[in-house]
Order: C-alpha cells, then sequence, then structure tokens
C-alpha cells in the first residue's frame, strides 16, 4: 500500500510535463533588475496611474527577486500607459416611467505595457490589457460620495488584476 502511495504522488509529480518551478526570477529572461517608472495616463480619473504603478511595483517586491531601480540603472524597463477608462451602466431602475437611474456600471480600463531590454533595446513582450471591475451608484438616495467610493475600489481591483497580469507575462511569460 506504501509503495502505491509513492508510485502514485511520483506520477503526479513527474508525469503530467508539468514541473513546480520558483516565480523569484524571470523564466527565459536573463536580468536581475527592472525599472517600472510612472505609468502614463491621459485619463481624467486622477492618481489612478501612481496607485496602479504602486500596485505593479509591490507585486515585483513582493513576488520576484528583481531589484527595482531607476531607468538608467536598470536591465529591463517596463513602460505602460493607460490608453482608455470606460464607464458602463449595466443596470437601471425606472423612476416614475420617466427616466431611468443607473444602477450599476462597468468601469473599464485598457493599458497598452511592454517590457524593454535595457541592454538591446528588444522588446521582450508587448500587450494591449484590457480588465473590468462592476461597481454600484447610488441610486436610490443619490451620494456622490458613496458612488465615488465604490468607483475606486472598482479602480483599486482593476489595478490588482492588471498588476498579476504585468508580473506573470514578465515573470513566467504567459
Amino acid at each position: 500500500m506504501k509503495d502505491l502511495f509513492v508510485i502514485s504522488l511520483a506520477l503526479l509529480f513527474f508525469g503530467c510535463g508539468y514541473q513546480l518551478q520558483s516565480t523569484k526570477k524571470p523564466l527565459n529572461l536573463n536580468i536581475s533588475s527592472i525599472s517600472i517608472p510612472m505609468i502614463k495616463s491621459p485619463s481624467s480619473s486622477l492618481g489612478f496611474e501612481a496607485r496602479l504603478t504602486k500596485m505593479i511595483r509591490q507585486r515585483f517586491i513582493d513576488h520576484s527577486c528583481l531589484k527595482i531601480v531607476p531607468e538608467d540603472q536598470a536591465d529591463a524597463v517596463l513602460v505602460a500607459e493607460i490608453i482608455e477608462v470606460k464607464r458602463e451602466p449595466i443596470s437601471y431602475t425606472v423612476r416614475q416611467g420617466s427616466y431611468e437611474l443607473t444602477n450599476s456600471r462597468w468601469l473599464k480600463v485598457k493599458m497598452a505595457a511592454r517590457l524593454i531590454d535595457r541592454r538591446t533595446g528588444d522588446v521582450v513582450w508587448k500587450a494591449i490589457l484590457r480588465e473590468r471591475a462592476a461597481y454600484n451608484v447610488a441610486a436610490q438616495a443619490p451620494d456622490p460620495l458613496l458612488t465615488r467610493y465604490n468607483e475606486q475600489r472598482a479602480f483599486e481591483n482593476i489595478g490588482r488584476q492588471l498588476a498579476e497580469r504585468v508580473y506573470l507575462r514578465t515573470m513566467e511569460r504567459f
């Protein structure tokens, strides 16, 4: 019985072709440092680019061995720009049959990003990344502060998703 368990465990870890791998260093990329300059944004959502830049940097600090350094000292530079921020209604409430109030909205963010090998100038990867998050609008008792708070939480959710995707593209190459 013990032998069967050991064989089953060995097949589980070695039989399917997948390997457990540390994500502390980039896969198939020889860099030890990265620069992550402030993300550019034409958006009217002030401060989002600073928070997103911080989230991406923090993701690399928490989960990799790469040093975050100024651009002139880095092996690679991550360049990103918010291309578009859109708000689209999801649901409505009809008031007295004459007009509609939005109950919830989609917040959609589109970002262009690329990793450049600073030593050669080659683009290691580039992508257009899209993320969205829903948030509630304070329609029953209109409260712009509550709606703004909900929108900020949606931005934070999108920021975490984008940070994860940039990190995985750089470290795991997918």
